[in-house]
């Protein structure tokens, strides 16, 4: 496995340690024209160490899939009583994974992730009352194709965010559920501390 699941153990060793990163002046944008397909530079590679807490949202757990099902990669979840965030870090079995959207995993694994969310829909889980955006945002730095819906569980209505990119070396994909009261401060505060963590380098 690449880079990051290769070192994914470590990394839960040094979690407690968090970011040293500051956020970034600006999370987010959504420039014209379109991103540019970038060289890969690999003299600066990515520090991706995931801190105790994302943007107020402590961390529960850390699942390593690799050992059982190559391909799978590792995924961080983070959660308190008004919003989950799932982080996915895995290659799929692709080899070569370009960094940003042009790839065709990063458009495979993003269509087969929104049949994920039809399907459960389709099971009476939820349902969707409108889709907000099916596009690309920039984040710090990266690149990433977005997805984003609000649904109603029969309890409450929610916002939720699908996002995916290739990024040094692999593929990185984040599923944010929050109360849709609260979508406007979660989401802020996620874009610029994820934004500046995935944007944090170390010159090797």
């Amino acid at each position: 496995m690449k880079y990051l699941i290769a070192t994914a153990l470590l990394s839960a060793l040094l979690f407690w340690a968090g970011c040293t990163t500051t956020p970034s002046e600006q999370a987010y944008s959504n420039p014209d024209p379109k991103p540019q397909k970038a060289s890969v530079d690999r003299i600066a590679q990515k520090n991706l160490v995931f801190p105790k807490d994302l943007a107020g949202i402590p961390f529960r757990s850390l699942e390593v899939y690799e050992a059982k099902h190559p391909g799978f990669g590792v995924g961080y979840l983070y959660e308190n009583e008004d919003t989950q965030l799932d982080i996915s870090v895995f290659d799929g079995g692709y080899k070569n994974i370009v960094n940003g959207i042009f790839s065709e995993g990063v458009h495979h694994y993003y269509e087969e992730a929104k049949e994920q969310i039809a399907a459960i829909e389709s099971q009476g889980y939820y349902k969707i009352l409108r889709v907000v955006s099916d596009d690309w945002i920039q984040v710090g730095e990266q690149p990433f194709l977005y997805f984003s819906f609000v649904y109603d569980n029969g309890h409450e209505e929610k916002s939720s965010y699908l996002m995916m990119t290739g990024y040094d070396g692999n593929f990185l994909k984040v599923r944010l559920t929050t109360d849709l009261a609260k979508d406007t401060e979660v989401f802020d505060a996620f874009m610029t501390d994820f934004g500046s963590l995935i944007s944090s380098l170390t010159t090797s």
